[in-house]
């Protein structure tokens, strides 16, 4: 099936890149539908928050190369839904495949540009900070042993919610108020840890070894 009139005038609009909101009508268009084909397809008990962040990722990558899809071979709609499925698959896998073998926290193969990386601090301790002293100011910052299994999740690359709420003994309130308490404590406690290393460079005059 090919495309649509209205799907590849849109097309056509966004391979020019001259037009400031193409992309942005784009997505309003398709995102709502987008979820609701790739959620069917996933199945009723899919991690909606995967589904959601698989669209978002099909569309930026279209934005990006938007050459790949030929609209005399498949509507932009069904291109997309198909990208995004892939894309929720592959999460997916990826998660179990984490959940299956997770990296401790005192990992010794892990080295500090990839705590730093699943943490979101690499600007901070590129070149700055080593593993062992990496390690050590995560153990002073979170003596908590539930907030160092929240840690480990960041680490591992956890984006589903359900393995932070579980921790956080939230997994029978509601969806909306799991989803915000979540975020709260992952960004409370990076933005902890991001302090912690700083008071540490700033202490010690720019490296930390």
């Amino acid at each position: 099936m090919k495309a649509t009139a209205q799907e590849y005038d849109f097309h056509q609009r966004i391979l020019a890149r001259d037009d400031p909101i193409a992309f942005a009508q784009l997505a309003e268009a398709l995102y709502a539908p987008l979820v609701q084909d790739v959620g069917r397809r996933a199945g009723s008990n899919c991690d909606a928050t995967l589904v959601e962040e698989s669209v978002g990722q099909a569309l930026l990558d279209y934005q990006d190369k938007p050459e790949r899809y030929d609209p005399g071979r498949a509507g932009l709609r069904s291109y997309l839904a198909m990208a995004a499925y892939r894309d929720f698959q592959n999460a997916r896998a990826k998660e179990q495949r984490i959940t299956r073998h997770q990296v401790s926290l005192f990992d010794p193969n892990f080295q500090e540009q990839d705590i730093a990386d699943s943490l979101g601090i690499a600007d901070m301790v590129e070149g700055h900070v080593q593993a062992e002293a990496l390690w050590q100011i995560i153990n002073r910052t979170f003596p908590d042993a539930r907030e160092r299994r929240i840690v480990t999740l960041l680490m591992n690359g956890i984006r589903s919610p359900e393995p932070y709420a579980r921790v956080l003994g939230l997994s029978d309130g509601p969806e909306d108020e799991r989803l915000k308490q979540v975020q709260l404590v992952k960004n409370r406690i990076t933005r902890r840890l991001r302090r912690r290393i700083t008071q540490e460079l700033q202490r010690t005059g720019g490296t930390i070894s």
